[in-house]
């Protein structure tokens, strides 16, 4: 593509201040993006698409570790949340790239459509459908019908890559315009499928892939797992072999806040602190288990979840009849709402737990720190405008 297309591009773009913009601004915005669509139909590379409820970014940097051993990858930033940021990224577009990767992470359906148009992925993934976005689309089918726009739009010699286990998503296999339907997940009878797991606490996770290829990766619960699942699909359809991909995701490191593991002192913090759904609560609350028989305590710092659907109340008193059947010894809570989940344990009467409500920074961090001993595990989940991870910071620095 001539330089100066790209320049005249560019310039169309940065006048766009979004791609919902009033009405009298709409054919400015449609030129705009069939601008965007040629600039990147200039580029015959793989663009891969990642959407669904969680795990886009930890699969989209799983993929990018092991595409870049093979050449240059562009990839949207951490936080990419609306169309503007995917266009933004595909005007980033060079010859000196090999892959693109696009977390399509937007929660507006109109937004989503415009995203899945203009960046035209050859590859579509999505990880799951959850409960997580309820507050905007209005439940969990309203969500698929949104993500199946990237599996709609593929073309007729793309790849779609679902998550077999997640009914909605397994579903969407009938919407693809191709017959290159590649699933994964635990089941036995998707094409790429993890056995032999054995959960190694801090030591991370060891499994198999379709029973032979082993791995060993510092992640430590199911729902990574589905993301390194979702990265070998893509990379297999790419012809990546197993090798380069153990190598790659045996040296991968999860990212700031989204379940890395912190050693201070003699405790164990896992960081959940970036986001808190309904989903990635108890898949959280699931690692956390896993490190039973390698702590003397566990604890979970719960902060409020994000989008909770129209009863946040009732969703919190769930949240806390589920945890209250797990073997977790202390529940710490920070926040209005997530103090409701602490209510739900005592209904299930569950009082052998150690439980507090906490509504103050420094209140939580003395609770925390008071109920700390060697050995201790440490779960700390909540939304990132809580300021949770600046909270746990001061916890680790006191230690």
């Amino acid at each position: 593509m001539a330089k100066q297309d790209k320049k005249e591009t560019e310039r169309l773009y940065s006048e766009e201040i979004s791609l919902t913009s009033h009405v009298e601004l709409s054919d400015y915005v449609q030129l705009n993006l069939r601008k965007i669509g040629d600039y990147r139909r200039a580029f015959n590379i793989p663009v891969i698409g990642i959407a669904g409820t969680e795990g886009k970014t930890t699969t989209k940097r799983m993929l990018s570790a092991i595409l870049s051993q093979r050449g240059n990858v562009l990839e949207t930033s951490l936080d990419c949340s609306t169309a503007s940021g995917v266009t933004s990224t595909l005007l980033n577009l060079s010859d000196q790239h090999d892959y693109a990767i696009l977390e399509l992470g937007i929660l507006n359906q109109k937004q989503f459509e415009l995203a899945v148009k203009v960046s035209q992925p050859t590859i579509g993934v999505v990880t799951n459908i959850g409960e997580a976005h309820l507050a905007t689309l209005g439940d969990k089918y309203l969500i698929a019908d949104a993500k199946v726009e990237l599996v709609r739009n593929l073309p007729k010699d793309g790849f779609a890559v679902l998550n077999k286990d997640d009914d909605l998503v397994s579903d969407m296999a009938k919407f693809c315009p191709s017959n290159h339907v590649v699933k994964f997940g635990f089941n036995s009878r998707a094409h790429f499928f993890a056995n032999r797991i054995q959960y190694l606490g801090p030591e991370g996770i060891q499994f198999c892939v379709n029973g032979y290829y082993p791995f060993h990766l510092q992640i430590y619960g199911s729902a990574s797992i589905y993301n390194a699942l979702a990265a070998v699909s893509v990379a297999r359809i790419l012809g990546v072999g197993f090798e380069e991909m153990r190598s790659a995701l045996e040296k991968f490191q999860l990212t700031e806040h989204r379940g890395n593991l912190i050693r201070a002192s003699d405790v164990y913090f896992l960081d959940h602190t970036y986001d808190a759904t309904i989903n990635s609560v108890t898949k959280a609350c699931e690692s956390l288990v896993q490190f039973r028989s390698y702590s003397s305590k566990l604890i979970l710092v719960l902060g409020d979840v994000g989008n909770p659907g129209e009863s946040p109340v009732k969703t919190h008193l769930n949240l806390g009849y589920y945890i209250s059947a797990l073997p977790i010894d202390a529940v710490i809570t920070y926040g209005q709402l997530a103090a409701y989940a602490v209510d739900g344990i005592l209904k299930i009467n569950h009082t052998r737990k150690e439980i507090a409500k906490c509504q103050e920074p420094d209140e939580l961090i003395q609770t925390v720190l008071n109920s700390l001993q060697p050995g201790a595990t440490v779960l700390a989940i909540g939304r990132k405008p809580q300021g949770l991870s600046d909270i746990l910071q001061k916890i680790i620095d006191a230690l």
